[in-house]
């Protein structure tokens, strides 16, 4: 079986190594307590559409090492399978369906992770620590429909991704405004409240 994924198309298999290897480092991670590099990285991704697609994949409430090892295995575990399955094909046309694949499944398993990982416990805050923290929406507009996503620090310096809308019926609040967490996400769903910065009064 070793062998067989030693044979396995580079393009795939390496992504697979590194997917395991991230899950190692997560493993050590939890056991020598939290680094801030997922934090850089989030700060750096940040008004990209790359950072767009990392909060649609829960990036601050789920580790970016979990996210990262997610995509990874997952595009190589299909992309091998395909290989293996349809022979004939390049290797390289398996990515068409590998990416899409790997997306999908980090996004399902994300959701799940993001509720099982108490928010409070991960940062060493609850969630009312972050009533009167401002933010920036990262994932909107914001409004009365499904919630975006706003980044905010805690008091400690650490970054967190929350899922919010506006705590005013019908404002509308655009990606990239200032905002203030008004609300503890006590609300269905975790879902905080928020109101455009300096509006409180």
């Amino acid at each position: 079986m070793l062998q067989g994924f030693a044979d396995a198309p580079a393009l795939y298999f390496y992504p697979l190594l590194a997917g395991l290897l991230l899950g190692v480092f997560q493993i050590v991670v939890f056991f020598a307590g939290s680094l801030s590099f997922g934090d850089s990285i989030a700060d750096l991704l940040d008004g990209t559409s790359i950072g767009e697609l990392f909060d649609w994949l829960n990036l601050g409430r789920v580790p970016i090492s979990i996210i990262g090892m997610l995509l990874l295995v997952t595009f190589g575990a299909v992309g091998i399978l395909l290989s293996d399955t349809l022979p004939l094909i390049p290797d390289w046309a398996y990515a068409f369906a590998a990416a899409p694949a790997a997306i999908g499944v980090t996004k399902v398993l994300g959701n799940g992770i993001a509720r099982l990982i108490p928010q409070d416990e991960s940062y060493a805050v609850s969630r009312g620590d972050l009533v009167g923290r401002t933010g920036v929406v990262t994932l909107g507009p914001l409004d009365d429909g499904h919630p975006g996503n706003v980044r905010v620090r805690d008091t400690h310096g650490d970054l967190h991704t929350i899922r919010a809308r506006p705590a005013d019926a019908g404002t509308v609040i655009e990606k990239g405004a200032e905002v203030v967490v008004v609300s503890g996400g006590d609300a269905p769903g975790r879902v905080f409240l928020v109101m455009p910065f300096g509006a409180e009064s």
